[in-house]
Formats: C-alpha cells, structure tokens, sequence
C-alpha cells in the first residue's frame, strides 16, 4: 500500500432512472502508484465521468474500498471528505472553471482559503505557481481577459498550489486546439517528470493516451489493461 497512490478495489456505482436501475460501474478495481503518470480512456457512456467523480471524492460508491495516499476513505462525514479533496486532490477540467470576477492569482489561490492561511502567504504562493507554469505575465488579468491555454495553465496552477497528492485531469486539452493541447500535454510531462507528480488523465482520445506513462481503457464500466 505505501507505495500506491490510489487504490481502489471493487468500486460499484449505479444510478435510477425512471423506473430502470442503470449500472455504470461494474467492480472497478485499480491501483496507482506513487509517481505515476496514467491515462484512463474511455468512449462517452464508458464510466469514466462516474469515475472521475469517485477519485476525486465527489461521488460516493455503492460498494467498494478506496484508499488515497494509504488513508482509507470513509464517507461518513461530508466536512472530513471535504478536507481530503480538498488537502489531497488537484483538479484540472475541460472548462477551466475559473471564477470569473477574480483575477488569475486570485483564482490561483482558492484552495489555500480553506485553510486558513493569510492573504499576503496566498499571493506569494500563487505567484511562484504562476510561474511554474509560465503563466505569471497574467497574474492580473480576469479569465475573459486571457485565452483558453492561458485559463488552463491558470488552472493547472491551483491544482498543484495546495501541494496535492494526485492531480485528477478530466479531458483537459479537450477545449482547446492541437497546438495548444499539445503544449498543455507536454506542462503535465515536464511537472511528472521534474516533480513526480502522481497524475492521472481521463480522456477519449488515443493520443493524448499515448503520451502518458501507462494507460487503461473503461468499457462498459469495467478496467482493462490497454
């Protein structure tokens, strides 16, 4: 266990709709280690928003275990959950969703507002992540004010801020063109690969899979190996 990030075994989720019980995940089981740099592919319909949902902590399982970074979660307690999503997981989204009165730094510095850290400790640490991910000539700018690879970078900078132990990046290049998909893809490779960041990408495209450290395929809410 000490050495897996993620490990998640029998995880089963199904919804009601109307009068039908629909399953979407079906016994998920699946292990990432510390370090890891893996892609989860899927068509739409596969699962894998479900699962997203239940690395991130946002959803909870049927049945199943899910231990992060060797804690066992237990989902008892909405304010503890919140902690450990919050303490534990950066997210990273098709659509950014930044907030859109609030300037890049200040976007960049939400998670730390959580925790009770002074504004003056926030700003400095939202600075030297804007820098991080080249994006530091936009510290004052508003997301209208910047383009779609821009607010990315923006967001891929909160996620890392809170120092977390896995980024969760649900089709993150898929609001954006090639070029800039590609410039994107190759800031997730060089955090992996100068920081260790334990990074784990759910997406639809081949491609973008192909360029990561391992990857897994959801089909009809199940794992495969690739």
């Amino acid at each position: 266990m000490n050495d897996l990030m993620l490990d998640i075994a029998d995880i089963r989720k199904s919804y009601r709709v109307g009068p039908t019980e629909v399953n979407v995940l079906k016994g998920i089981n699946l292990s990432v280690e510390r370090g890891e740099f893996l892609a989860v592919i899927g068509p739409s319909g596969s699962g894998k928003s479900t699962l997203m949902h239940m690395l991130g902590l946002l959803e909870k399982p049927d049945t199943g275990t899910y231990h992060i970074d060797g804690a066992r979660v237990v989902y008892d307690d909405d304010r503890v959950l919140s902690t450990m999503r919050n303490r534990k997981i950066g997210f990273v989204f098709q659509q950014y969703h930044l907030l859109p009165k609030l300037t890049a730094l200040e976007n960049v510095g939400v998670p730390l507002t959580y925790r009770g850290i002074r504004v003056g400790e926030i700003k400095k640490m939202g600075m030297e992540f804007l820098t991080k991910v080249d994006i530091q000539s936009r510290a004052n700018h508003r997301p209208n004010e910047m383009s779609g690879g821009q607010q990315q970078r923006v967001a891929i900078a909160r996620a890392l801020i809170g120092s977390p132990a896995i980024i969760l990046a649900d089709e993150p290049t898929g609001a954006l063109d090639k070029k800039t998909g590609e410039e994107i893809m190759e800031l997730f490779q060089r955090l992996h690969r100068d920081e260790g960041i334990t990074i784990v990408i759910i997406t639809h495209n081949p491609e973008l899979a192909e360029q990561c450290g391992r990857a897994v395929k959801i089909i009809d809410g199940m794992i495969y190996s690739a």
